[in-house]
């Protein structure tokens, strides 16, 4: 189960790695927790504008993000549609209904209500500063931290595995959160000088984590196709865009997507390389 924010975050963020995994027969849950309707309207409108939409904007991202979850493999695509807080200069310019100011409590439970439902074996959501500091990302991180810790303090899921036990036996789930390490990013950084206009959207610096601070990098040279499929679905929006021309021009040596492990915490023992690591009943 991973837990974005916005459509077209699941493909520019971990594209690959559900794809990866979809191919390999798991079942991936996509949670996307607002409609986006503050992202790029018809014809590039930027928010604001009197031209821009929000409700249409909505509309056009969700067939976007449903075009993407079919090009990723998505076994089930949740969207929970809560008002986009777009990212203003001050946070008091937000609007009070949403998401990033609705109570927390409701969305709490209603995340948790979907993590027994689905009862995953691995969770990913953003850091605590959102990777990019937008403030719906940060709330995604608050509320799947949150009722993560639920389900931790439940002492996890409750499931028959007769391969195990005849008798159910309670499994915890694995959370990551996803990273971009310093060297990728400014190699990514590079390629963009090269191909994007000077006042191009780039991922910026402050995003980045040292590399000895990644826990698990994912191979998915295998998937990059389905990945750069899935990100130009969103063909609406001018960052998804702009990091689509970036992306078609990396090599096999940067196709790989990276998490830290947040729990059960990373003892510093070799790096993984598939988030299942050591979950019962996977290989």
């Amino acid at each position: 189960m991973i837990v974005h924010a916005h459509p077209d975050d699941e493909a520019s963020q971990t594209g690959g790695t559900l794809a990866r995994y979809s191919a390999a027969g798991f079942r991936t849950v996509l949670v996307t927790c607002t409609d986006g309707g503050q992202g790029d309207g018809a014809d590039g409108v930027k928010p604001g504008h009197h031209t821009h939409h929000p409700v249409q904007t909505a509309a056009r991202r969700s067939l976007e993000l449903g075009m993407s979850a079919v090009a990723l493999g998505i076994t089930d695509l949740i969207q929970l549609r809560y008002p986009d807080s777009d990212m203003p200069e001050s946070a008091d310019d937000i609007a009070p209904s949403a998401f990033s100011k609705l109570d927390g409590e409701p969305l709490v439970r209603r995340l948790e209500a979907l993590m027994h439902e689905y009862q995953p074996d691995v969770i990913v959501t953003y850091p605590a500063n959102g990777l990019s500091h937008h403030p719906d990302h940060i709330r995604t991180h608050e509320l799947t931290v949150t009722a993560f810790g639920r389900i931790k303090q439940a002492g996890g899921f409750r499931r028959h595995r007769a391969d195990v036990t005849p008798a159910p036996v309670r499994t915890m789930p694995k959370l990551y959160y996803i990273a971009v390490s310093f060297s990728r990013l400014k190699a990514l950084r590079a390629q963009a000088d090269g191909v994007l206009e000077p006042d191009a959207w780039v991922p910026p610096l402050e995003i980045g984590v040292d590399d000895d601070t990644i826990t698990t990098a994912v191979d998915i040279s295998g998937y990059w196709a389905e990945k750069l499929r899935a990100l130009s679905a969103h063909a609406s929006q001018a960052d998804a865009a702009a990091l689509l021309r970036v992306l078609r021009l990396s090599g096999a040596e940067d196709q790989v997507e990276e998490y830290v492990r947040a729990d059960p915490p990373w003892t510093g023992r070799k790096r993984e390389d598939d988030l299942f690591a050591g979950v019962v009943g996977t290989s």
